[in-house]
């Protein structure tokens, strides 16, 4: 009967951890009001920074060389969004068998075994923004591009800003007219969240067995990485013209396209660099 016992209660420890790795991972990401997953918060983070860019109400020399840098290039931006997350947990239960020699002493002979399980989901999705709409729906009152509460990294201040102010600053970067893209640039960023657990699970004791202990482990790491390209487009040179009505957004950017394939080339060669070092 105890053994029976000992067995059944190992078999539902198993399975409770089990039925514990189901459900489907969480992205690092808010949920909506129906309970889905939105990056909505993330892509009106980039735009209002855009905005905070190109807004003329609170003039100064720095924001008004970024403004003319941005508006009179026309530039385009697209955004390479990825999210991963991998969860992944661990159960070692122990059973011991306990052989009562006498009242005294006895001798325990142990039996362990391992459970472990791992999921990986992930997202990715392009988006391609126009400087020259963001700002004249702000302008016009049609989208203010407020700034989101922070709801999850990529929803934070994100120094976009960096980025164009190192481009802005750059000798010639307007007459690289070249096939692979004129006045283009851009960046990635990346964050990693690790979310683990580690400990020492119940032990129990019947008359010929004693478990089952063991260290129980589980772990989440969400990866959430973007990864913007800049480009100027149709009407690069024209003077930017106060609207009163919202304009049209580009045609997709075929240059900003192509060098975001270029700095996605670019992080696969460190990542293989960084491995051949790792290796010597």
């Amino acid at each position: 009967m105890t053994t029976g016992k000992g067995l059944l209660v190992c078999v539902a420890i198993a399975s409770a951890f089990a039925c514990s790795s189901c459900a489907v991972p969480r992205f690092d990401v808010p949920t909506d009001s129906a309970g889905q997953p939105t990056v909505e918060t993330v892509t009106q983070r980039i735009e209002c920074e855009i905005r905070d860019m190109v807004r003329d109400d609170v003039p100064n020399e720095v924001t008004t060389f970024h403004r003319n840098f941005l508006l009179d290039g026309d530039y385009d931006v697209e955004i390479a969004l990825s999210l991963e997350v991998n969860e992944s947990g661990g159960l070692a239960p122990a059973l011991s068998y306990i052989n009562p020699l006498t009242s005294a002493t006895s001798f325990m002979f142990g039996g362990a075994a391992t459970l472990s399980e791992a999921r990986d989901h992930n997202f990715t999705e392009n988006i391609q923004l126009s400087v020259r709409s963001i700002y004249t729906e702000w302008k016009s009152n049609t989208n203010p591009h407020n700034c989101p509460s922070p709801d999850t990294n990529l929803a934070g201040d994100l120094g976009i800003r960096n980025y164009v102010a190192m481009a802005a600053l750059t000798p010639n970067l307007d007459a690289m007219q070249t096939a692979s893209g004129k006045g283009v640039f851009g960046g990635s960023m990346q964050f990693l969240v690790t979310k683990s657990l580690n400990a020492v699970g119940p032990t129990w004791s019947l008359v010929h067995f004693k478990g089952p202990g063991g260290l129980a482990s589980l772990s989440r790491i969400n990866t959430d990485k973007m990864t913007l390209a800049f480009a100027e487009g149709p009407n690069a040179g024209t003077k930017m013209v106060t609207a009163v009505t919202p304009t049209k957004p580009n045609q997709p950017n075929s240059n900003a396209h192509n060098f975001l394939q270029q700095l996605f080339v670019g992080s696969i060669n460190s990542q293989l660099a960084n491995i051949q070092n790792a290796q010597h």
